[in-house]
This record gives C-alpha cells, structure tokens and sequence, in this order.
C-alpha cells in the first residue's frame, strides 16, 4: 500500500472490518467495540515486549513503553513501527520466546 490514502482521507483497509457491509451476524460490534477488541489483541502480543496500545477517542492508537514514552499512530499499521521505535529494536515474530509469551498469556 503506497501513502497516497493518508493524503484522500480514505480510512486504513485495517480499520474498514466495523463497516456494516463486512460482516453480518450477531458477532458484528460496533466501531468502537471492534477497535477496542482489536486492541486487546494487539495487547496480547505486545505484553512480551512490555508494551501497551490504548484506543485514542476512535480515531488513533497511543503505543505506550514501561518507562513512559509514547507515540500515537494512526492505524494499527503504525502500530508496528512505533514499536520498534519504542523498544529500539524490532519484534521478530517468529522468535520462539515471543511466542511463547503470547501463548501463556492467552485466555
């Protein structure tokens, strides 16, 4: 994906999934049910790297580090990036001991 949505305000395909037209059923949620779901997920991943993501009133993520430092970011996307700006090494997610982290921490 280039850029170039950011630039016609087109919302992240990432963020597209609480749109009546994706699902149907009783499973659908809401906008912000499904950001807030989507965040603790991603929370579930990043409590390894003991790292928080935090929905911004709908419309952004804040990525927080254990010492305080954070960075807001626009889509989960983003999200990646401001996490390993934040540690000041990337997550490789193929590394075993991530995983097992993940895993232990799932419900």
């Amino acid at each position: 994906m280039c850029g170039l949505c950011g630039l016609l305000g087109t919302v992240h395909w990432t963020e597209t999934s609480a749109h009546p037209q994706a699902f149907t059923g009783a499973t659908r949620r809401t906008i912000r049910a499904e950001r807030l779901h989507r965040s603790e997920l991603v929370n579930r991943a990043l409590a390894a790297a003991r790292l928080k993501l935090t929905d911004f009133q709908a419309t952004s993520y804040i990525v927080r580090s254990p010492t305080g430092r954070q960075e807001i970011v626009g889509d989960l996307q983003s999200v990646w990036g401001a996490v390993d700006r934040l540690r000041g090494k990337p997550i490789d997610p193929l590394d075993d001991a991530w995983i097992d982290e993940i895993e232990k921490s799932a419900p």
